[in-house]
């Protein structure tokens, strides 16, 4: 079966959850299908800026069609500025929408017309994350063989009415948690397309070098860790705030070490460390080496980085007012949350102070990881799938 993944950006220098998901799931199922990738030429989704050169690519012995963004822009930008405001509104338009959704990016007419004009030479196409144009103009073109990966969590874009007819579209929609499920089914009331709800494998290095990552970084002592884009967005503000109290509060000489591409300031502050962006090798090594990965996201359809925490053998602690992660850590039994500072500063201080809690919370996690997120559990889940949204392939998939 000749199948098609579609997403916005596409690379190893891509810097995304959905697009690393997207990514790994399109090689592991290489192994079944005839996979190929189609996406734009851009790599930084704050501009859409052309980076790859447009054409045939191939990343990790996948073919990739690249195509280029036209128009370009920056989340300053006055006009984008002002419809992201309408959005959270009632009362603006459809066509306010649709010109926010342009901005929104990333705009590539060439990859739309592509899927048009390509259509009856793949079986499926594989649409990762609901959210922008790269899904919203181009499953409708190929929705009578499109399954859709939304990754959705519970933020102002969801509840924007063009997303109403999309979620309807896909012949198939794989979720990423129940909660995710949960929510998109809330809010669409699409019970009627055909769902599962899966993840992505995580595949850690055996034996990182702990002592070889301190080394490089100059760290020796006791650290949480917080892996992702530093951004507002991310939580990452609430994060800095809630952690410098903590130091404030606390006898334990715990520092934050964060691992991520900047998006915002720094504070500055002798228990705070910023490595920037790192190698695979580097970020297995300091989660295994953290005494507690922190996710303080608000917004998560699946938290890659608490599943890459439980695979080092490091608990989680988590924002609580997320739905998915608290999900993520009460089936595991792998990670506190909390809902404030004080809880924040509470929990914290609970897991330095108590290592054999650490220890337990690792083991649930890594169990828990064990049984519901192999690659082989996880490529199962899109073939059947594949086969119930697309009934006439069913022998092929």
């Amino acid at each position: 079966m000749k199948a098609a993944f579609v997403v916005q950006r596409y690379g190893l220098e891509v810097c995304g959850g959905a697009e690393l998901l997207c990514r790994q799931v399109a090689e592991h199922m290489a192994k079944h299908w005839d996979v190929e990738a189609f996406t734009t030429c851009a790599c930084d989704y704050t501009t859409w800026e052309n980076f790859y050169p447009p054409g045939e690519d191939e990343v990790n012995g996948l073919r990739v069609h690249r195509f280029p963004v036209t128009e370009w822009r920056t989340n300053c930008m006055p006009e984008f500025v002002h419809l992201c405001g309408r959005m959270d509104v009632p009362g603006h338009t459809r066509e306010e929408e649709l010109r926010w959704m342009r901005l929104l990016g990333p705009w590539a007419p060439g990859l739309f017309d592509a899927l048009q004009e390509k259509r009856a030479e793949y079986d499926l196409f594989v649409f990762v994350t609901y959210l922008y144009c790269s899904t919203y103009h181009g499953l409708p073109r190929v929705a009578d063989r499109a399954l859709l990966v939304p990754t959705a969590h519970d933020e102002p874009s969801l509840r924007v009415g063009l997303f109403r007819d999309l979620f309807r579209l896909p012949k198939g929609i794989i979720f990423l948690t129940p909660e995710e499920r949960a929510l998109v089914h809330d809010r669409f009331g699409n019970h009627g397309v055909i769902s599962d709800v899966t993840g992505v494998g995580i595949e850690p290095p055996r034996a990182p070098d702990l002592d070889r990552f301190r080394q490089r970084y100059g760290i020796s002592g006791p650290f949480a860790l917080y892996v992702g884009r530093l951004d507002l967005n991310k939580g990452c503000g609430e994060l800095f705030q809630h952690f410098l109290a903590f130091r404030e509060r606390s006898s334990h000489p715990l520092d934050l070490v964060l691992i991520g591409q900047e998006a915002m300031p720094i504070p500055v502050h002798p228990g705070l460390r910023s490595l920037g962006f790192v190698s695979d090798e580097d970020k297995f090594a300091a989660l295994a080496a953290a005494e507690v990965v922190i996710v303080p996201s608000l917004y998560e359809s699946l938290s890659m980085v608490v599943l890459e925490a439980w695979a080092m053998g490091t608990p989680v602690l988590v924002n609580g007012r997320c739905d998915v992660l608290v999900g993520q850590c009460r089936r595991s039994q792998g990670g506190l949350w909390y809902t404030n500072e004080a809880e924040f500063i509470a929990a914290l201080g609970h897991l330095c102070s108590r290592p054999d809690l650490r220890r337990r919370l690792a083991r649930n996690g890594a169990r828990y990881l064990e049984e519901n997120y192999s690659w082989g559990a996880i490529e199962s889940k899109y073939r059947r799938i594949a086969a119930a949204a697309l009934p006439h392939l069913a022998e092929r998939v």
